[in-house]
């Protein structure tokens, strides 16, 4: 496992263990490995917000992802 699957995966388990009910990812909609890394952990695409980030001195859309930890 690369560090940010290891990383991912103790946030779910510690967001689990103290009784939280989901866990929210707000993703550069152009950044496919942080996406397919959510993805890869039950993710499920929520809905994007287009042009509400300035960050390179450019506009993003934002991607949001969300994992119910209910399951």
């Amino acid at each position: 496992k690369g560090i940010a699957s290891q990383l991912l995966h103790h946030l779910i388990v510690e967001a689990k263990a103290k009784g939280y009910r989901a866990l929210v990812a707000g993703i550069d909609a152009s950044n496919k490995a942080s996406i397919q890394l959510h993805q890869k952990f039950a993710f499920k695409h929520a809905g994007t917000l287009t042009n509400v980030g300035f960050k390179f001195n450019r506009w993003l859309d934002l991607a949001f992802y969300e994992l119910d930890l209910q399951d």
